[in-house]
């Protein structure tokens, strides 16, 4: 299956009680799309997208998105080095826009046909096309700090903003408390340089 045969249709134009057929696999997201969807979009905090095979009541997959930022003054200057590697000088020390890929999910039904790789990368031609209504030059996520998760996203080029959890935990402004167990982050954030994307698709 190819992600690019599929219906890509805003939350509006799928049923209810489609949505709630949906099943990633993992209960929070699932929850996310069954109950918190309609009331993020209407605070505009995302904009929810399901890809469907034909018609909504076969949902393959979804994403919600947002506009974001990374913070250049809150990491070091080495490490702005690697991130924004191919920025322009004159912009070097200015936030760099961004777009952040908030949730994905490929339907259960759909796993192990390669979808979770085909979305990313169709959000990244899709941001980095003309049809992108504004600026962003990184993708980022906050992917769950669980190993196969970091892998999964490393293969889709993505790369960890910090390369500790320390470091992480400082711009996140974080504090482990003297005498207490240090805090584990949930998740990591890892981003992609978006010039680098090949947008032909779009």
């Amino acid at each position: 299956m190819n992600i690019y045969d599929c219906l890509r249709l805003p939350l509006k134009d799928v049923p209810t009680d489609c949505i709630r057929r949906f099943d990633c696999g993992r209960e929070d997201i699932n929850n996310f799309f069954y109950y918190d969807v309609e009331k993020n979009q209407q605070q505009m905090f995302g904009k929810t997208y399901f890809f469907c095979d034909g018609t909504p009541q076969h949902i393959v997959g979804a994403i919600t998105v947002a506009n974001a930022s990374i913070f250049t003054r809150h990491i070091s200057w080495r490490r702005r080095d690697v991130i924004g590697a191919e920025v322009d000088t004159e912009k070097s020390g200015q936030n760099f826009p961004a777009v952040l890929l908030g949730r994905l999910g490929v339907d259960v039904h759909y796993q192990h046909l390669h979808l979770g790789p085909q979305i990313i990368e169709y959000v990244k031609a899709w941001f980095s096309s003309e049809n992108n209504k504004s600026g962003c030059r990184f993708l980022i996520v906050d992917a769950y700090n669980e190993p196969g998760l970091i892998q999964f996203y490393e293969r889709c080029g993505l790369t960890l903003f910090f390369s500790s959890e320390e470091q992480e935990k400082k711009y996140r402004n974080i504090i482990d408390r003297e005498g207490e167990q240090p805090v584990k982050l949930e998740t990591r954030l890892m981003f992609f340089d978006l010039i680098n994307c090949n947008n032909d698709n779009f």
